[in-house]
């Protein structure tokens, strides 16, 4: 099995790290976080990746936050932490 995705050229390991640096910051404060990580330690960048970005992700709040990032989050972002939105 290859180290990294073929098709977003982001690490396995990169993306279990930035997951389990943020399960006990949720765990402590019952799904409510009250530190954001930074955004050099989720590799955020303003431009999407691969058809990816951050109004389609689970934590954007707009018009330009995140529930899990510090900082000013661009709708057109992506960062290691992006999961879909549920569909509804």
């Amino acid at each position: 099995m290859s180290e990294s995705c073929s098709n977003s050229g982001v690490s396995r390991r990169s993306v279990l790290l930035a997951a389990a640096g943020a399960a006990p910051l949720l765990a402590l404060t019952g799904g409510e976080a009250q530190a954001k990580l930074a955004m050099t330690a989720v590799k955020y960048q303003p431009d999407p990746k691969d058809g990816k970005q951050c109004d389609g992700c689970n934590f954007f709040v707009a018009p330009n936050s995140c529930k899990m990032v510090d900082g000013d989050i661009a709708p057109t972002g992506w960062c290691l932490l992006w999961v879909k939105k549920p569909a509804t």
